[in-house]
């Protein structure tokens, strides 16, 4: 069972997560952007993709590690470090694009996250958020059976309760720097964004898990909100 997993698994997950990061950068508006933010850019190498599209006179970034926030600087990125818990160190209408890319999960204070993004992004600015699907049919399923949803599995550096969680014998960071500790569903992330007051909204969902390719991309057309991830669009 676990050898069957370790080959679906990782495979239906890594072509939604692909689909996903392809239609966010579909959806954007092709509008002139002078200052580009990425949430959580890592070593920056997402950061870059999104740039190519976007062609950004500057690229920001917010990275809690040190080791990835260095990196991304030597790739350009003007990367800063702070807990996007808190308040921002950015000053009002300063961007004309945020993405927040499997991030917004991550983040106990979830209110002041996007208050803090709406109060960064410009008039006429996007925000665009990348996330897991709590609705997900692999994470009802979950639940229906007394299991951990597979997006909330990683609780401070252990995978637990969920015995079909196939990377669970992968060594994990202990820090607790990588857990989900509010994962939304296709509503919770069409109403927050609307609720910080953003226009034209609109979330889409990709990854129909287990399935992925062609069938995938069918059955995310005919049901559109228990995709395992959502994409989420609206402008200031």
């Amino acid at each position: 069972m676990r050898r069957l997993l370790k080959f679906i698994a990782p495979k239906s997950f890594n072509d939604g997560l692909s689909k996903c990061n392809n239609l966010g950068k579909n959806l954007i508006i092709k509008n002139k952007v002078n200052r580009f933010l990425d949430l959580g850019c890592a070593d920056g190498e997402f950061t870059l993709k999104f740039a190519k599209v976007l062609r950004p006179e500057e690229i920001y970034g917010v990275e809690i590690v040190d080791k990835y926030c260095n990196e991304a600087k030597r790739k350009g990125v003007k990367c800063v470090k702070f807990d996007l818990n808190s308040k921002w160190k950015f000053d009002n209408n300063y961007f004309d694009f945020i993405l927040s890319s499997q991030n917004i999960e991550h983040l106990h204070n979830t209110r002041l996250y996007m208050e803090e993004c709406y109060r960064c992004l410009k008039k006429g600015g996007q925000l665009l958020i990348l996330t897991e699907n709590l609705a997900s049919w692999i994470n009802i399923w979950s639940l229906i059976f007394g299991w951990q949803p597979f997006s909330t599995t990683l609780i401070n550096g252990w995978s637990i309760g969920n015995p079909c969680i196939w990377h669970s014998q992968k060594p994990s960071n202990n820090t607790g720097k990588t857990s989900h500790v509010r994962v939304l569903a296709f509503k919770g992330l069409k109403d927050i964004m609307q609720h910080i007051g953003l226009k034209d909204v609109q979330v889409y969902s990709r990854g129909y898990l287990p399935f992925w390719g062609k069938l995938s991309d069918i059955l995310c057309r005919v049901d559109k909100k228990h995709g395992h991830f959502l994409i989420g669009t609206g402008i200031k």
